[in-house]
């Protein structure tokens, strides 16, 4: 409803205030507009302001589209297949692709099928809008009403417009310019009008030409030119010719306007548009931003855009939008080419600047585990990305921990280069990947400002504060991989200190992002806590190389030098410890290049830097072995210090260094010198090419101090245990490292300090680095004695250990067994027993057969048991069952889950005669077969006082026949274990006539073999077993009929107290048989689980076994 003076503006979401002399109009989504009847101010929440003004107005919108509208002519040209025909005094606008529009100067008609209904009237307009344009209200008043995207406006005589979707026109009374390339609507001015528009992007007005500059924020307007406001005015003005119009190229801002703000860009840096084009027969352009316009009433402008910020893509390529938008494509661009350049070579041998390989030549993958116990898994870092929550959700944050040198920061960096070659499908989900150096932030640090001090050139063109905002609204698309959490420069975590990207970590900002962090094992407590990381999270353990890994980075580093390739994999794989130390990629390096010095390894860690230092000082020119370690202990000096501090210091000043000596360490590449950037300010940093080479170089200053000043040396040991011994455990093992003395000196601080938590156990962290230096001195002394026998009890369990571990664990227990022999010490006497656990991921050549010398010493052992020893061969059994021979109170043996003792028991079954006191024999999962199982009962056999045989889960399924004439002279045989044995009926049958010579027998597991239908041919030998007390058939696919055969022969049992008859299909049977176990007087316990047992089955148990159970029976049952 329009009123002649007055104008109504009706919109659903968006207030509008309108008043006659002026206008202001709000929005608080993406379309405001502030309307004056003398001026006009525009203000806009979502980067589209647009100015109107009374007489001239301009205005630009979103699809790269621009228009040009001049008051006295009218010409109209578009690009997008829909043409349009206008007249001067009557229109009439015809469309063929569902954009119909007609026009007639007396009156108007308004039409649309589609979303965009307006009327108008002579002197009033109303406007209704629903989503994100802007209008131009004209001089007295103007109301527009629209339900879409597309507003119009139609001027003074009449206009009738017909529509079937979002396109809308422009029409002019005298003339009318109209240039398009999308869905745009039309702006109509009553004598001039220019209507552009390319995105969410502001318009400029002007009276009588309209000019266009585009800076992603407000624009100004000075009305050049009056026009009149009356229409006989406006066409008087027409016919009297063109007035020149000049805007100036920076016009002045208004009072109601913000500054002008660049995209994407700080505040001279933004891309320039130069524009090129002709105005009619003589008009001019001049100005690179803001061009000028002089003399014509047409014009066609044509942007060239000159990009000035590295990786930013040109209009053609994207959709121009936001600043934030802008931003996030240039920084994309930016990261991409980083990664794809520079960030790809990586350097081959960390002292050698100029020795660089591309990442994909050198990358090797690494063993990645997530899971605890038995639920560990292989896992790529595609997978880590797609892990999910138990509802479903991606889990956002990945917390990576590795020992040192395990190949975390490869890994980082390999991630960036995938995302931005396209190689990983799931990388290519984020918008930005930004990989940040932990050992350059503080707790303090800012998540955009370490991108541009670690990633984005000095001179980059993006605009911090638009990134930010990218980052803000569209976490989701973000990718952050934080390297070293245990590099961090801050050891004292402080909430309120929290900078971005520890606020990240611990859930307050940027909930959507996703985050990969890694760490040294020390810090994992410190990371995963209540300030930092929470669940969900996943915990993956970066293991390093596996064998394969081994062989693969070898070949790949000797390439074109096969024979120094194998070389060196052979002297890895025959050595129990240097198999143990080529888990990590980094000493994997530093194995061959001292191989290809001179083909020579030796085999503690301490070893491979103490040569390795040596060799990367050679090959600059220092050949002095005192030079050299002059050189360490000097800059180890400044590298403890670093280690010690509260920020943990990684990086240093030059002052920090004497000079003579940070020349040296820098010609030698055991120290960087970088240019690094801070918050605008740049400065020379000097770190070591890594950290286990600082803390390597730390250890040669504090082994120093020991000869020096043993109070200094005390001293900062003291501190060392005090802040952490495990925060300091490559500085600890490197200071032990063929140093008895200091070995000696840090083992007694263990004992004094940490006695209580010294164990084998995998979850003590201290007793396991108190080890580590044990092995690293290589010491033939032992330990103090009070630190032995916090090792060595009664029990010793060796599970769940990684492979350096383990190998720490072993060189222990076989320096003592050797001091036992030679000493005659009892350290090892006191051990009754021993449980081992090592899976094929930590099992190591050799480990057997020192471990079965230390088994030697523990005289008093009366129970071993190796558990889920996968790798374990006959040579070794063998190794195992010779060590026990002499072990006269050993009563139990189990051996579980080695499945490559199959066809192996010729080599170890002749040592289980000597075990005299052997009660329990356990060989269960092992692969064995008739053959073995023949073998064994025979050296079973005089055995006095074996009672317990368990062949759990071995293929035996028609062999019984070769051991069962065996079996029956195991007289005192109380337990037999048959289960899952693939036996038949021909080899039950021949057990079961066994069964008269074995009247000890209390317990028979037959479950999970197939006996359903056989019971006739077996059944009746079952009442020989007198002693019986237990007999499990689950799972045997017995029927009604074979239970009550089996329950006749058990009724003149007068011990069995036990019967298990779960998962055979008994339903519908229980009339048969209920009788029949009704006779086992003294049963106790009757196991039907999962029998398909059915109402009626269930009402003739509980009648018939009513009397058992008032006698204690307790039946387990589930009915179908």
């Amino acid at each position: 409803m329009m009123q002649q003076s007055e104008a109504a503006c009706q919109r659903p979401d968006d207030p509008t205030t309108m008043q006659q002399p002026e206008a202001a109009y709000q929005r608080t989504d993406d379309v405001p507009s502030m309307i004056q009847q003398s001026a006009a101010a525009y203000q806009w929440t979502d980067d589209i302001p647009s100015m109107i003004e009374q007489s001239a107005a301009a205005h630009q919108w979103t699809d790269d589209i621009l228009s040009m509208i001049e008051q006295s002519a009218a010409a109209h040209q578009w690009t997008d297949d829909i043409p349009s025909m206008i007249e001067q005094s009557a229109a009439a606008h015809q469309w063929t692709d569902d954009i119909p529009s007609m026009i007639e100067q007396p009156e108007a008609a308004y039409q649309r099928t589609d979303d965009v209904p307006s009327m108008m009237q002579q002197s009033a307009a109303a406007h209704q809008w629903t989503d994100d344009v802007p209008s131009m209200i004209e001089q007295p008043e103007a109301a527009f009403q629209r339900t879409d995207d597309v507003p119009s406006m139609i001027e003074q005589s009449a206009a009738a417009h017909q529509w079937t979707d979002d396109i809308p026109s422009m029409i002019q009374q005298s003339a009318a310019a109209h240039q398009w390339t999308d869905d745009i609507l039309p702006m109509m001015q009553q004598s001039a009008a220019a209507y552009q528009r390319t995105d969410d992007i502001l318009p400029m007005m002007q009276q009588s030409a309209a000019a266009y500059q585009w800076t992603s924020a407000p624009t100004t307007m000075q009305q050049e030119a009056q026009v009149p406001a009356a229409l006989d005015d406006a066409h008087a003005s027409h016919h009297s010719g063109h007035p020149s119009v000049d805007i100036s190229e920076n016009p002045p801002s208004t009072s109601q306007q913000p500054p002008t703000r660049h995209v994407a860009s700080g505040a001279q840096d933004s891309p320039r548009l130069e524009p090129t084009g002709t105005i009619g027969n003589s008009g001019t352009i001049s100005g690179s931003n803001n061009p000028v316009i002089v003399g014509s009433n047409v014009g066609s402008i044509n942007y060239t855009f000159l990009l000035e910020g590295p990786g930013c893509s040109t209009p053609i390529d994207r959709k121009l939008g936001s600043p934030a938008q802008d931003a996030a494509d240039c920084c994309e661009g930016e990261l991409k080419s980083y990664y794809r350049g520079r960030g790809s070579f990586v350097k081959l041998i960390p002292w050698e600047g100029d020795d660089r390989k591309h990442i994909t030549d050198m990358y090797t993958r690494l063993q990645l585990i997530t899971g605890i116990k038995d639920k560990d898994r292989l896992v790529s870092y595609n997978e880590i990305l797609q892990l999910k929550t138990k509802e479903g959700d991606l889990i956002p944050i990945a917390v990576l921990t590795g020992l040192a040198g395990r190949g975390k920061t490869t890994l980082f960096e390999k991630m960036p280069y995938d995302w931005a070659v396209g190689s990983s499908q799931v990388l290519q989900r984020y918008k930005l990947v930004f990989l940040l150096k932990m050992h350059a932030l503080e707790q303090s640090s800012d998540l955009v400002d370490a991108v541009f001090d670690q990633l984005l050139a000095k001179d980059t063109s993006i605009d911090r504060g638009a990134l930010g905002m990218f980052i803000k609204n569209s976490p989701g698309k973000v990718l952050i991989l934080l390297d070293g959490f245990d590099e961090l420069m801050t050891t004292s975590l402080c909430e309120s200190s929290f900078g971005s990207i520890q606020e990240v970590l611990n859930g307050t900002m940027l909930r959507g992002c996703t985050v990969l962090v890694s760490t040294r094992p020390s810090h994992f407590d410190r990371l995963v806590s209540e300030n930092l990381v929470q669940e969900p999270f996943t915990h993956v353990r970066v293991l390093g190389f596996s064998r394969d890994d081994v062989t693969e980075y070898v070949n790949k580093f000797f390439t074109g030098e096969t024979d120094k390739a194998k070389g060196l994999l052979e002297r890895i794989r025959f050595s129990r410890l240097l198999s143990t130390l080529a888990e990590s990629p980094m000493l994997v390096l530093l194995m061959c290049v001292l191989w290809r010095e001179d083909c020579t390894l030796r085999e503690t860690m301490s070893r491979l830097y103490l040569d390795g230092v040596p060799y990367v000082f050679k090959r600059k020119g220092l050949d002095s072995q005192d030079e050299v370690s002059k050189v360490m202990i000097e800059i180890g000096k400044v590298a403890l210090h670093g280690l010690l501090s509260p920020d943990q210091s990684l990086s240093f000043k030059e002052s920090d260094f004497e000079p003579s000596v940070l020349e040296q360490a820098l010609t030698a590449g055991i120290l960087t010198r970088q240019r690094v950037r801070k918050r605008l300010q740049s400065h020379n940093s000097y770190q070591f090419i890594h950290k286990t080479f600082q803390e390597f170089s730390a250890a040669a200053y504090l082994q120093s101090l020991l000869e020096a000043d043993p109070e200094e040396f005390q001293k900062i040991l003291n501190e060392i245990m005090s802040k952490g011994a495990w925060r300091f455990e490559y500085l600890l093992r490197f200071c032990c490292g063929d140093n008895e003395a200091c070995t000696y000196e840090i083992l007694t601080v263990f004992q004094v300090r940490c006695r209580k938590e010294l164990s084998f156990k995998s979850s003590s962290q201290m007793g396991q680095l108190a080890l580590h230096c044990f092995f690293e001195g290589q010491s033939k002394r032992l330990p103090p004695e009070e630190f032995i026998h916090s090792f060595i009890t009664d029990e010793i369990s060796i599970r769940d250990l990684d492979r350096d571990n383990l190998n720490s664990v072993i060189h222990f227990l076989k320096c003592v067994a050797e001091q036992t022999k030679n000493s005659g010490n009892t350290y090892l006497a006191k051990v009754k027993k021993l449980f081992v656990n090592v899976d094929e991921r930590t099992w190591f050549i050799g480990m057997i057969e020192e471990l079965a010398v230390t088994m030697c010493a523990m005289t008093n052992l009366n129970a071993v048991h190796f558990l889920f020893c996968l790798p374990l061969t006959g040579s070794n059994m063998a190794d195992i069952a010779k060590s026990l021979k002499d072990l006269t109170n050993l009563r139990e043996f189990f051996i579980h889950c080695s499945r490559n003792l199959g066809g192996t028991a010729a080599l170890w079954c002749m040592h289980l005669k000597q075990l005299k006191s052997l009660k329990k024999l356990h060989l269960s999962a092992c692969s064995l077969n008739g053959q073995d199982i023949t073998l064994i009962a025979e050296s079973l056999i005089d055995l006095p006082n074996f009672s317990e045989l368990n062949l759990f889960s071995n293929d035996l399924g028609g062999t019984a026949a070769l051991w069962c004439m065996h079996l029956k002279q195991f007289k005192s045989l109380r337990k037999l274990n048959l289960n899952s044995c693939s036996l038949n009926v021909k080899d039950i049958k021949h057990v079961a006539e066994s069964f008269r010579d074995l009247p000890n027998l209390v317990e028979l597991d037959f479950s999970h073999n197939n006996l359903g239908g056989t019971s006739a041919l077996w059944y009746t030998h079952f009442n020989q077993l007198k002693s019986l007390t237990k007999l499990d058939l689950g799972s045997c696919s017995l029927n009604g009929k074979d239970l009550k055969h089996v329950a006749e022969s058990l009724r003149d049992l007068p011990n069995l107290a036990e019967l298990y008859l779960y998962f055979n299909r008994l339903g519908g049977t229980a009339a048969l048989w209920c009788m029949e176990v009704k006779q086992l007087l003294h049963l106790q316990r009757l196991n039907l689980i999962y029998c398909h047992l059915t109402e009626e089955d269930k009402n003739h148990i509980d009648e018939s076994l009513s009397d058992l159970r008032k006698n204690g029976l307790d039946i387990d049952m589930l009915y179908q």
